[in-house]
């Protein structure tokens, strides 16, 4: 038995078999069938292979990121709305989802601009570059600013410039999409004839028809609600306790010590006290640090002579920059360098400049690495100093408003630390902390008018599987500015049927209301069908004991219900000098009768070229968003995503 084993073990299948598991060691290694993915993403997305198997896609959203841009959006929406600002309903699944797809669309353009080796010339990343303002100075693209913010950001001249280039090569097809659509003149004109089209109508509005004289039996209600059991029945119902830690209720300083103030002062002396600014620009004669002495004495000279140009009366030195410097980073501004920094350039070329006293002023040529410089200060701007006076009382609003906000984050930090530890009870943590227990009654999804669960975000958690069901303590809640609350539910009242003996009027107002609302249609219909065949609205109007309305040239956005409108614009226009009929349901149990006699297309007459240029690029720019929105949809098509939203 065992040699048969060693016989069939040995042979070409075995052979397959034993090399495609060596090949997925390789690939994947042995830790990964041992090792569970602990999934974190917010969503996740996968594009089809390029070639057969390979060049397979993937990209994931992780919750840091969506958490940024939904913070970002959060802050957009608070400064947009103001005072109106509602946070609890900003954190709605909706406003979650939106940010989301809109991650999930760059991520989808970027994977494209990937997949198709969409690439961006270096000049125009450099242009791109140069036109974000917060490298500019005074309109204009200053090198300093961008040295020193990308400093501050802690990201390298290739890195940012690489993630400019990702965002242009990510941006160039929704632009090409959307800046390439096209709309013509015979387009825009039969949007207009029919967009501001009127119609003339007659109708009539018609009567409820009344209940019939029996009323319905005990049988029919019984039948009624057991067809209709899901309205007869109660919501689920939860109860929680909670701890709220509000920030403008702790109990902080009224005032600031004087020592403390003046300390707080010395600390931010850079906000009140600002150095004398020097605005420079140079000129570059290069020269390697290991030329020879000829070589380094022709550049000096070279350098000499253009210092000498530049100090004669009305001599203009960007001109001179722009032709002779071999700075290509400042060159085709004039050798402009904004504004010069102690510790930003080499010691000597500082040196040179920061003993210049008056604008205008050009230095002897500098020696440096680079080569030579030739120096100009354009402009001095003299220092400033707010004395401590003037300031101490924004300092001490400032220190008060930080001191407040810093017991808020030491106490929620210290609440949610404790709540780590043991996430089945609130009332330990609360108590360790110092904070109270507070209790609600019963509320169901809908939340209470008033008190906590009226707030979306408290709803969302509380019937939430991990504190529904789990009875785990929620994470700290944002209800507001610095206002934050944990909840824990300590009772679940489950939905379950309502006897027809408790709601039998409800039964019997919802069964006539239903046999209402079939006999306004049936009527309706019955209405109609006589319209088609010959009746004037006029006689059908007598029938039912009301007048006919007569109401020319209305548009579609005329003082009728929108219902009516809807309707009216949707029928076929008349032909042959026959109206058109229709009715429109404008309440559960109420609906009107039209005919529709004429119909007039939009006026273009008073339409003049220079509307007519704006409303063609107008229809052109709709389009075009309209059909990237279309791409978009597409690709979501062709690549799956996956979308976590117990994570968002």
């Amino acid at each position: 038995m065992l040699q048969r084993i060693r016989d069939k073990s040995s042979g070409w299948i075995a052979f397959l078999i034993l090399g495609a598991v060596i090949i997925t060691m390789a690939f994947f290694g042995i830790d990964s069938y041992f090792s569970p993915k602990i999934e974190t993403y917010a969503a996740k997305i996968e594009g089809p292979a390029k070639y057969w198997i390979f060049g397979k896609q993937e990209r994931e959203i992780s919750q840091d990121e969506f958490r940024r841009r939904f913070e970002q959006a959060r802050q957009q929406a608070r400064e947009a709305g103001g005072e109106g600002f509602d946070s609890a309903a900003f954190e709605s699944i909706d406003s979650k989802r939106n940010v989301l797809d809109g991650l999930v669309d760059d991520a989808l353009l970027a994977m494209v601009a990937e997949r198709e080796g969409i690439t961006v010339p270096e000049q125009e990343v450099a242009e791109q570059l140069k036109a974000l303002p917060q490298f500019q100075v005074n309109g204009a693209y200053s090198p300093d600013q961008y040295r020193l913010a990308l400093a501050g950001q802690g990201t390298t001249h290739a890195q940012f410039m690489a993630s400019v280039r990702a965002d242009l090569a990510r941006r160039t097809l929704p632009n090409q999409i959307a800046t390439t659509a096209i709309a013509g003149n015979s387009e825009l004109e039969a949007f207009l004839r029919l967009s501001q089209q009127t119609r003339t109508l007659r109708l009539i509005d018609l009567p409820t028809p009344s209940l019939p004289a029996e009323p319905p039996t005990e049988a029919e209600l019984q039948a009624w609600y057991d067809a209709n059991a899901s309205r007869y029945r109660t919501e689920e119902q939860v109860a929680i306790e909670y701890v709220e830690i509000d920030g403008a209720a702790l109990d902080v300083p009224a005032t600031v010590d004087e020592a403390t103030l003046r300390a707080r002062y010395d600390e931010l002396r850079a906000r009140y006290v600002t150095e004398p600014q020097r605005v420079a620009s140079h000129i570059l004669i290069a020269v390697p640090v290991d030329a020879d002495p000829a070589a380094v004495e022709a550049a000096r000279e070279r350098a000499a002579a253009l210092a000498a140009q530049a100090r004669e009366p009305g001599a203009d030195f960007a001109a001179l920059a722009r032709e002779n410097s071999d700075d290509l980073g400042s060159k085709a501004e004039g050798g402009d360098l904004g504004v010069v920094e102690a510790g930003l350039f080499d010691a000597a070329f500082e040196q040179a400049l920061f003993a210049l006293d008056a604008a205008g002023q050009v230095t002897d040529p500098v020696r440096t690495p680079d080569g030579w410089h030739v120096i100009q200060l354009r402009e001095l701007v003299p220092g400033s100093e707010r004395p401590f006076e003037d300031v101490r009382a924004e300092i001490e609003q400032e220190f008060l408003q930080n001191e407040a906000e810093r017991r808020f984050s030491d106490l929620s930090g210290r609440l949610v630390e404790r709540i780590y530890k043991d996430p089945t009870a609130l009332a330990p943590s609360a108590e360790a902390v110092g904070l109270p227990v507070q209790r609600t009654a019963l509320f169901g999804r809908g939340g209470l008018p008033q008190g906590l669960s009226a707030i979306e975000a408290v709803r969302a958690a509380a019937f939430s599987d991990a504190q529904k069901v789990e009875r785990q303590v929620s994470d700290a809640i944002e209800i507001g500015p610095s206002h934050v609350v944990v909840i824990h539910v300590v009772d679940v009242v489950p939905e379950a049927a309502i006897p027809f003996d408790e709601v039998k009027d409800r039964v019997l107002s919802d069964f006539n209301a239903d046999r209402l609302a079939k006999g306004s249609q049936a009527q309706a219909e019955a209405l109609l069908e006589r319209a088609r065949q010959g009746e004037t609205l006029d006689a059908l109007a007598t029938d039912v004991g009301r007048t006919v309305a007569d109401m020319p040239d209305v548009g579609r956005r005329g003082p009728l219900p929108p219902a009516l409108l809807s309707e009216v614009f949707r029928v076929a226009p008349p032909e042959a000098g026959k109206p058109s009929f229709g009715i429109a349901k404008v309440a559960n149990d109420r609906h009107m009768l039209f005919e529709v006699t004429a119909v007039t297309p939009g006026d273009l007459a008073d339409l003049d070229d220079a509307t007519r240029g704006l409303l063609v690029d107008q229809f052109a720019q709709a389009r075009g968003q309209a059909e990237l929105l279309e791409y978009l949809r597409a690709l979501r098509k062709v690549y799956t995503v996956k979308v976590s939203e117990e994570r968002l």
